[in-house]
């Protein structure tokens, strides 16, 4: 793979975050039948809370830790969190469990030990996957250093161990669609078995929920089957799956994956931003609609701001690539 279509892989990555964030967010809490007697196929940004286009806590942390990669290349947990702590804005939607870990940290408990006291015993909650694209791009090449940042990364609010294996799932899934081909017709049940394979003995969950993919697959099935074998509200394991399944199920194309993945309902928002991290991952950012790009929030850390995030991350990526020995 050439380096301009890698850098257009870590952009599509990121920005199709804030693509799935923004067109599930006006009909988070709807079942897939609201959805569809109300809007049919939702294929354009609706208005909502923020206006058209306007993206949740989702896109906020992901900005935070690409923000934090790139100013310590690398992962620094301390900083991570500052910058979590930082970006901050409740009108963004934040979920409990984060919001108190947060303030726990805010208030002196180190990083990685905050998390934990959430929920006793930590959250599983999809908050630590939803925002994984910068990690699962970052380390694309290198799984093992994948697994222990994203890890490391969740543990500071969702410290739990589903929803760290949730986050490692999600970032192993990026990156594995930023080592394919788009132009090539996608081995579904390959990916999924190396997705199987990536999954700790800890996250049985998960390669259970895996295995039903691999069934799905082997059928048309209607959303209800998706969602009553797959799940679709805000826990790690009842949603990073069913956003893998949209992706692998509508590989063939950005705008497909993504408006299915919110047309199944539940946490929409969130299962439209990991389905559009994967799918952008994969086809880049030349495969995201414009229309959709051109309506995104590009204020201050906006669309824009998103994409230069992305850029950086990759020339980061390139040089430490070229300074390594052979």
């Amino acid at each position: 793979m050439n380096n301009d279509m890698l850098k257009d892989k870590f952009v599509g990555c990121m920005l199709g975050t804030h693509v799935g964030d923004a067109l599930g967010m006006p009909v988070e809490g709807y079942d897939y039948k609201t959805i569809e007697a109300n809007f049919g196929e939702l294929r354009q940004m609706l208005d909502a809370r923020l206006g058209v286009g306007t993206y949740t806590d989702d896109t906020e942390m992901m900005i935070g830790i690409a923000e934090s990669i790139i100013e310590c290349e690398g992962f620094d947990g301390a900083d991570m969190a500052d910058r979590f702590i930082n970006l901050y804005n409740p009108e963004r939607g934040y979920g409990q469990g984060t919001v108190n870990a947060l303030s726990l940290i805010k208030n002196g408990v180190e990083w990685n030990l905050a998390g934990e006291r959430v929920f006793g015993g930590g959250s599983y909650g999809n908050g630590s996957s939803m925002r994984i694209a910068p990690i699962g791009a970052f380390y694309y090449d290198d799984p093992n250093k994948l697994r222990e940042v994203a890890y490391d990364s969740s543990s500071i609010t969702h410290a739990h161990t589903f929803g760290k294996e949730g986050a490692a799932l999600q970032a192993f899934a990026i990156a594995k669609a930023i080592n394919l081909d788009p132009s090539e017709e996608l081995d579904k049940q390959s990916f999924v078995s190396d997705l199987i394979m990536f999954v700790s003995d800890e996250g049985k969950i998960y390669k259970a929920k895996m295995q039903h993919i691999k069934e799905l697959l082997g059928c048309m099935p209607d959303k209800a089957e998706v969602v009553n074998k797959l799940g679709h509200d805000s826990s790690a394991p009842n949603s990073v799956p069913t956003a893998i399944y949209s992706f692998v199920s509508h590989s063939h194309d950005f705008e497909d994956s993504v408006a299915y993945a919110v047309s199944l309902g539940g946490d929409t928002d969130t299962i439209g931003a990991m389905t559009g991290a994967i799918s952008g991952a994969y086809h880049g950012k030349r495969g995201i609609p414009e229309r959709w790009l051109d309506v995104l929030e590009n204020g201050e850390r906006g669309r824009d701001y998103i994409e230069s995030l992305a850029e950086k991350l990759w020339e980061i990526k390139i040089n430490i690539k070229n300074k390594s020995p052979l």
